[in-house]
């Protein structure tokens, strides 16, 4: 396969995209138009919006997953057939009943096998393929989608002149106010919207990691995905805990827009996360400590296991996010262990087995409570 160079053709935004497909629905027989563009930047979705919002009857053909034989059909059989034909494949059924138009689209246009690309043309030009059943209307929108090659890495067929003429040819790109506009009014979360509007387009896309081929590059597709993912598993409230949401959170973010982008959202969101939230988390973690004190320090009679697991488990989240006094509260738990160290027997400490104590055993290391520590890890 060849690689093509830098497109020499219009370029347009969404915006221009969605009313040039309304001129097209207009006329009797419109001509093909190819879109070139990145992957991910959203030809696809806009293709379907306007084919939803018309109520038209959408056919699309994936390319490159195709080979030569599936536009073939099936042989007929019938009792007189002296001769080999073919029933014509399920794009040229007829028009649906409650649909009033059809629009087909070829997508990966240009990264499809050769044979496969002959075949799709043959009815891109003419509307019709083998056979006298293949046929389109003439009002048939016609739409094809396709990679940049060169700009995004991406290895395509160069579509000769004849075809080329006979299209109409536009590469889309993203506008940054024109997606910001697009998110708002979709209600993107808003920390996306933020993020995006402060870096810019090459953060709403990364080019360069296409071409740098990169295992996972920043689009517009998938950045409207990491606004599904702060409602599903922050807004939502999924159950996790706060580590879990963040170990899962991060994942799901740099493989959704990659290690380059993704860790600078990552830093931006936290920080925003923290700002706004954080004194939620901390009201409530001082309500558990307070709680929990009142039991370890003694004014209440029976001293279990489970409190002791209770006051330990709460400060050690307080010293692992970094709450507010969560270190004041270590020190004095740290005090309370190793003056009571006959008091908090084996037995008694059974309550921590199994838990996550890294935080607080690291602070006791750090600050030379050793007895205390030992007595710590005991109940392990």
């Amino acid at each position: 396969m060849a690689e093509e160079k830098k497109l020499q053709i219009p370029v347009i935004t969404p915006v221009q995209l969605e009313k040039m497909l309304e001129v097209l629905d207009a006329m009797d027989n419109p001509p093909a138009l190819m879109v070139y563009g990145a992957p991910g930047i959203g030809k696809t979705s806009i293709l379907n919006a306007f084919a939803d919002k018309k109520g038209y009857d959408l056919r699309v053909k994936h390319l490159s997953r195709m080979d030569s034989t599936d536009w073939s059909g099936v042989p007929k059989q019938s009792k007189d057939q002296k001769f080999t034909e073919f029933m014509p494949i399920s794009i040229f059924r007829p028009l649906e009943k409650n649909k009033k138009k059809i629009v087909l689209f070829f997508d990966e246009l240009n990264t499809a096998m050769p044979q496969v690309l002959n075949a799709a043309l043959d009815v891109i030009l003419e509307k019709k393929g083998d056979g006298e059943d293949a046929v389109l209307k003439e009002d048939t929108i016609i739409l094809a989608a396709g990679n940049l090659g060169e700009e995004d890495g991406t290895y395509v067929e160069v579509l000769s002149s004849a075809v080329k003429t006979r299209m109409i040819q536009v590469r889309m790109n993203q506008d940054v106010d024109e997606w910001i506009q697009w998110a708002e009014k979709n209600t993107l979360d808003g920390t996306v919207i933020e993020f995006i509007t402060k870096k810019g387009e090459n953060f709403l896309i990364d080019l360069d990691g296409f071409k740098n081929n990169l295992d996972q590059v920043a689009t517009p597709r998938g950045w409207e995905r990491v606004s599904q993912y702060v409602k599903t598993i922050y807004a939502g409230g999924a159950g996790y805990t706060e580590k879990e949401r963040r170990v899962i959170f991060t994942d799901m973010v740099l493989g959704t827009v990659g290690d380059r982008r993704g860790r600078a959202f990552l830093e931006f969101f936290f920080k925003k996360y923290d700002y706004v939230d954080n004194n939620e988390v901390q009201d409530k973690w001082e309500k558990q400590l307070a709680l929990a004190k009142v039991i370890y320090l003694g004014n209440i009679p029976d001293f279990t296991p489970a409190a002791f697991a209770e006051i330990v488990s709460v400060v050690n989240y307080g010293l692992e996010y970094g709450l507010k006094g969560s270190a004041e509260a270590a020190e004095e738990l740290a005090i309370y262990i190793k003056t009571n160290l006959s008091r908090l027997q084996v037995g008694m400490l059974t309550g921590i087995a199994g838990m996550n104590t890294d935080s607080f055993e690291k602070y006791l290391l750090e600050n030379k409570y050793t007895s205390a520590l030992t007595r710590l890890k005991s109940g392990r």
